[in-house]
């Protein structure tokens, strides 16, 4: 007899990706594919052999990977390749460093 497989599909898989240029905290669920077009690592102030975040130039935007979340995308991403990203928060872009001038950054 033939074994017929049972897919299931999450919503998220189906659902349209956004535009950066949309984000906003206004909502918790978003989905975008981007490209990382600079990628570089910083080092802890107090102890420069560890490392305290990774920075990404997201095309025109940019998005820095939370403290405890380093390890697991270390060796991850690549610069050149695309992604789609989903799960993540957005906040104020604010600060004295800021590589664009979009009003919202992801983290």
């Amino acid at each position: 007899s033939d074994q017929i497989r049972k897919f299931q599909i999450r919503s998220d898989q189906i659902r349209k990706p956004n535009y950066v240029s949309d984000i906003n905290p206004s909502k918790e669920s978003w989905k975008i594919i981007v490209r990382v077009t600079h990628l570089w690592h910083v080092p802890s102030y107090n102890n420069p052999s560890e490392l305290h975040s990774i920075e990404l130039v997201l095309m025109d935007e940019k998005a820095s990977i939370k403290r405890s979340m380093i390890m697991t995308y270390r060796n991850l991403l690549n610069e050149g390749e695309s992604y789609t990203l989903m799960t993540f928060g957005v906040g104020l872009n604010s600060g004295d460093y800021k590589p664009t001038s979009h009003a919202y950054k992801i983290f």
